[in-house]
């Protein structure tokens, strides 16, 4: 690859990390060299009830307040929403102005129509209506006289309690709320391919950069702990007993729900290096596909994620042997880990020392929507201080898989091409391939 010719190419030039371990590049790289976590056994209450303990990576006193933003604008939105502060919507405008400043970009570049934007949630604003109906059924009536005499009359008093909540339910809202503040009006889109969410959102981005839809995309995603996915994961045996993830260990048994999300700013390389921008890593490309099978477990018998892996390096115009470091999904659930070391041992070779692997999901949680844009922040980050963080966690191998897995922290000094991938719910997987610089 020429690396003079900066046409058509699409750098990585800012990063904007939430989790429950801090807030932006400093802090959130800082926890994980120190392989500190958040993990708190919460007990989860609806209107003053306990309703079951779980183990959480818990943002702590989260205040939108830090980050500087436009007091008025906020006001803007939490008027259109009758006064409810939806903390995703927060996750989306913290991680998206850390990631513009550290890109260096100027606010007239970013309110441009040259400037897109892409979101990614699994399901924002579900935990929030929800909560509210079961919180205020007091439309209801205590006294059997008060209550609704038919289902139209239900009907016209359950819209005017909920109707602005039950809007924001529409992906198209928190897109609009985000792009209104940043005053961006270029291409944007909302996406939800589950715990792939984020590699879909990148491969997008690029696309629309190399289409000359816009110069530069900015992409977030972000998730947050609530009792309907605890419940629900605890129901369908997903969640690890001790709180600890443990990919690709004997004892693996489940994950942790984690808070937080990221942000990148991805440029056209031209207009990048024509601005002197700090550049991360380039994005050489990504390979996608759905296995249509289950919704909570992998299609074992065929090897789409597999293909999805090969097929981004063939796009990305590498070979197998180029490969220095790969960032699996790492969800620790004992079919999940197997499925993907049974495609890495496939496409690498079995117990290979090369590419290095290694995965992030036990020092942030499994941040669902926003976990494979999370690990890929987590990961270039490693890159820029040149080193790779060892998987938490690992202490007892499971032979049986056939990969190696990092155990400590080793240099970077030899990781040029590194590939994050998914295998996410209803059988989304992905893969996308980067370049140090």
């Amino acid at each position: 690859m020429n690396s003079k010719n900066t046409k058509n190419r699409v750098v990585i030039t800012g990063i904007g990390p939430l989790t429950a371990g801090g807030s932006g590049t400093e802090e959130v790289w800082e926890s994980v060299k120190k392989c500190r976590t958040g993990i708190t056994n919460e007990e989860y209450e609806i209107g003053g009830e306990s309703v079951g303990n779980y183990f959480v990576h818990r943002i702590k006193d989260f205040d939108i307040d830090r980050y500087g933003l436009d007091n008025q604008m906020l006001n803007e939105m939490r008027e259109w929403k009758d006064g409810d502060e939806i903390v995703d919507n927060y996750y989306f405008l913290a991680t998206i102005k850390m990631a513009i400043e550290d890109s260096g970009i100027d606010n007239r570049s970013i309110s441009s129509d040259r400037t897109g934007i892409i979101l990614a949630h699994e399901n924002i604003g579900h935990d929030h209506f929800y909560l509210k109906v079961i919180n205020d059924l007091s439309f209801l009536g205590s006294d059997s006289a008060d209550k609704p005499k038919s289902k139209k009359e239900f009907l016209s008093l359950f819209y005017k309690k909920f109707r602005k909540t039950g809007y924001e339910l529409q992906a198209f809202m928190p897109l609009y709320h985000i792009a209104k503040y940043f005053g961006i009006h270029g291409y944007s889109l909302f996406l939800n391919n589950a715990c792939a969410s984020g590699l879909y959102a990148i491969e997008a981005a690029s696309d629309a950069i190399k289409s000359r839809k816009c110069e530069r995309m900015i992409v977030a995603a972000v998730d947050q702990s609530n009792i309907f996915k605890q419940i629900w994961f605890n129901e369908i045996n997903m969640l690890a007993k001790d709180g600890k993830i443990k990919p690709f260990s004997s004892d693996r048994d489940g994950f942790t729900i984690g808070d937080g999300g990221a942000a990148l700013v991805l440029e056209d390389m031209e207009a990048a290096t024509a601005r002197n921008a700090r550049i991360y890593a380039e994005y050489l490309g990504g390979a996608f596909n759905l296995e249509g099978w289950k919704v909570t477990y992998p299609d074992v018998s065929n090897d789409y994620y597999k293909k999805s892996i090969t097929n981004a390096i063939e796009a990305s115009g590498l070979n197998t042997s180029d490969i220095d470091l790969v960032v699996p999904h790492g969800v620790g659930t004992s079919i999940t880990d197997r499925y993907e070391a049974m495609a890495l041992s496939g496409i690498f070779g079995k117990n290979s020392d090369r590419p290095i692997v290694t995965a992030f999901k036990p020092y942030v949680g499994h941040t669902l929507g926003s976990a494979a844009l999370l690990e890929t922040a987590i990961m270039l980050l490693g890159l820029d201080d040149n080193v790779v963080p060892p998987t938490l966690n690992y202490e007892h191998s499971d032979n049986s898989l056939g990969i190696k897995v990092l155990k400590n922290m080793v240099s970077a000094d030899d990781v040029d091409i590194a590939i994050k991938s998914a295998c996410g719910f209803a059988g989304y997987n992905g893969a996308c391939v980067f370049k140090r610089m």
